[in-house]
């Protein structure tokens, strides 16, 4: 039975995967992807060549309809606030051409920037946030967490597992 079941789950992945040897999936949930991206492409001075003025509308408007009732964004595209995602997709908004008070849909960045306010302030952002508000000069860098060494040697290590 085992090897019966092993087979289907071979055959039901080979089909899946396509001619250049990847298996397409859509990666639509997380909320916490496009907007670092967003900031690495401006970090860098690439944003305006890699993504047109056209793309900047469809990825404002993938940040405006994933949005929480009340103004937020949580981790994934059904999950509750986290400052963390709500700070980020501000930001993102802000870099992509949005007023402080703008977003075309409800006020998006009035509303995200008052929920962030009303919770405490991005001091309350996690690591990563701290991280990536550091990097663009938002956040003093002394307010960031320490990540230890150990972590980047495993990262930097093909041979752990």
């Amino acid at each position: 039975m085992a090897t019966i079941a092993v087979r289907r789950v071979v055959l039901f992945f080979a089909a899946l995967q396509a001619s250049n040897g990847h298996w397409p999936a859509e990666n639509a949930g997380p909320l916490f992807f496009v907007p670092p991206l967003v900031m690495c492409l401006y970090i860098t001075g690439h944003l305006n060549s890699i993504f047109p003025t056209e793309y900047w509308k469809e990825i404002l408007w993938y940040i405006y309809c994933h949005r929480n009732e009340d103004g937020g964004w949580g981790l994934h595209i059904e999950g509750h606030n986290t400052m963390f995602c709500t700070a980020l997709s501000y930001i993102c908004m802000r870099i992509l051409g949005e007023g402080p008070d703008g977003g075309s849909l409800n006020n998006a960045c009035s509303r995200a920037r008052k929920l962030i306010l009303d919770h405490g302030s991005v001091t309350l952002i996690p690591s990563w946030g701290k991280t990536w508000l550091s990097i663009l000069g938002l956040f003093d860098w002394y307010g960031t967490n320490l990540v230890p060494p150990e972590f980047w040697i495993l990262c930097d290590n093909p041979t752990f597992p």
